[in-house]
């Protein structure tokens, strides 16, 4: 004598045993960004276009804080540079600044929420910078070289607590006159689920 597992929806359908035993489901597997993009809590961070125009100094592209009671998860960053002016090597230098207090020069933007039928926002700090921005406070915590004229991915995953933040700014490289970039991320509000 078995039992019936039945919908608790009140449609009748039961579940269905396969012949060794197991019980028939199906799955769908996405990523968290996937999940947090349907719940409205999956947001973009990025500066528009900055031309650099000095050479082997620092200019500071975003400032990101969280304000919130829950952690914000930073994905993957993207960095792209278009041709240096005069510049050589052909690369340049990303830096990571943790819990920064701000950057100079820097316009205010908000986070686009990547479901655009949410209402949804962050409680964050978000400023891009321009050309000699600085950074105020915080500590150096990574230095990356990539190539010029090419789409960058840098694995990041970092998670923001309430009241933390991050700075990254760009070098261009020596003789540098002229080199547009950008820089930007997928973030996510995390909510616990269980």
């Amino acid at each position: 004598m078995g039992f019936e597992i039945t919908d608790g929806t009140g449609k009748g359908n039961s579940a269905a045993v396969d012949g060794t035993n197991r019980v028939l489901t199906r799955a769908i597997t996405e990523s968290i960004f996937e999940e947090a993009s349907e719940d409205g809590n999956a947001y973009f961070i990025g500066a528009p276009l900055i031309t650099v125009v000095n050479a082997s100094t620092e200019n500071a592209i975003i400032y990101f804080k969280n304000n919130g009671d829950e952690p914000i998860i930073m994905g993957d960053f993207f960095v792209i540079a278009e041709e240096t002016l005069g510049g050589s090597p052909n690369m340049l230098r990303l830096n990571w600044y943790k819990n920064p207090t701000g950057i100079s020069s820097g316009t205010t933007a908000t986070p686009l929420n990547q479901n655009f039928g949410s209402s949804k926002s962050l409680d964050s700090d978000f400023l891009y910078g321009a050309a000699g921005s600085t950074v105020s406070g915080g500590s150096l915590v990574a230095t990356l070289p990539m190539p010029i004229g090419e789409y960058n991915i840098v694995p990041a995953n970092l998670v923001l607590e309430k009241g933390s933040s991050l700075a990254i700014t760009v070098s261009a490289p020596a003789g540098n006159t002229s080199m547009p970039v950008t820089v930007g991320s997928r973030v996510i509000a995390y909510e616990e689920r269980y």
